[in-house]
């Protein structure tokens, strides 16, 4: 089976995923995803990057699936199988912000379009920060999809708090991007944690 379409497998229509699936692969190619990585997907919803960073990082990698959508989580679960993939856990995580991960643990981690007040608070999102900076290793990757933020937003909540963190600026991207189950034009920001 994991050569059929996935999400014609989970929902029975005859509507594709890959070229979805096509898109966020580039993205994540052009963040800097490597086979082997351990990768943590905050906010996956039911996996439209998750399935692709689940295929880049292939067997030897892994990748944490966090979300607070049971139902969500279920959907992936049900992706990831249809594709073959056994290398990705499902981490429900309904309320707190601290991640069941050990420190220094993390290679590559994507926030994205999870960072606005429609899912946290300032205090709550500058929380998440702490926890991705403790779970990522010397040299991790951050990607930021800032999606529903202000310019002002992005460079108080994001840049400001990722440098205060230990991460320097490694790369933009701007262009498509997956977002819900479409395509749509965006930018990610992507840094890098420094030796510690």
């Amino acid at each position: 089976m994991p050569n059929r379409d996935v999400l014609a497998v989970v929902t029975g229509s005859s509507v594709s995923t890959e070229p979805i699936f096509a898109v966020a692969t580039r993205v994540l190619r052009a963040v800097g995803v490597e086979a082997g990585q351990r990768c943590l997907d905050f906010g996956c919803g039911h996996g439209n990057y998750t399935v692709p960073l689940a295929r880049l990082v292939g067997p030897t990698g892994k990748i944490f699936a966090v979300d607070k959508d049971k139902g969500a989580l279920k959907k992936l679960a049900r992706r990831g199988r249809a594709a073959g993939l056994a290398n990705i856990e499902n981490v429900f995580l309904p309320a707190e912000l601290t991640l069941r991960l050990e420190d220094g643990s993390v290679d590559v981690t994507l926030l994205y379009d999870v960072l606005h007040a429609h899912y946290f608070s300032a205090e709550q999102r500058a929380s998440l920060f702490r926890e991705v900076a403790r779970v990522s290793k010397p040299r991790a990757l951050l990607s930021v999809f800032p999606n529903h933020m202000t310019d002002n937003e992005i460079d108080r909540e994001v840049v400001a708090r990722a440098r205060a963190l230990g991460f320097e600026s490694a790369s933009e991207y701007e262009g498509p991007l997956v977002r819900d189950d479409g395509v749509t034009e965006g930018r990610i920001l992507t840094f890098r944690k420094v030796d510690a």
